[in-house]
């Protein structure tokens, strides 16, 4: 009759610890997502430099102050290059080099041109330029 109280008393000291436990993680859990509302807003802060005057470095040379309006410009216009960039032909299968490489090269193109219009190395093109004028002489 006296391993009852005993194990009253422990059940009850098991529950006060798990308590402090589910206390303590909710602190831990407040703290660090008050710590990841002040980096979101730090990275906020760096993305739109709209109160401070951005360094653009003009050559390599020289750093000329500008409004971050010119900084904003400058990363929409080198945007809208890639977009109006010319466009590379995509060789879909493997089997399809051998043909854009001998048409480009009855144009005149030589190896190092179609490896860049085909994003190719120059090696692979100079290899299928090989084989393909094996196959015309057989």
């Amino acid at each position: 009759m006296a391993t009852e109280p005993l194990l009253l008393l422990l059940v009850g000291g098991v529950a006060l610890l798990a308590l402090a436990l589910c206390l303590w993680l909710l602190l831990v859990s407040r703290r660090q997502q008050k710590e990841l509302q002040g980096l979101q807003q730090k990275l906020l802060a760096l993305a739109e430099p709209a109160a401070s005057v951005e360094k653009v470095t003009v050559n390599n040379s020289a750093a000329v102050t500008a409004s971050p309006g010119a900084a904003r410009f400058s990363v929409r216009l080198d945007a809208e290059e890639r977009d109006q960039a010319p466009k590379v032909a995509t060789v879909r299968n493997p089997a399809e080099k051998y043909g854009y490489v001998a048409a480009m090269a009855k144009q005149g193109m030589d190896a190092v041109q179609i490896a860049a219009a085909l994003q190719m190395a120059p090696a692979e093109v100079e290899q299928l330029l090989r084989l393909a004028s094996l196959k015309q002489g057989s």
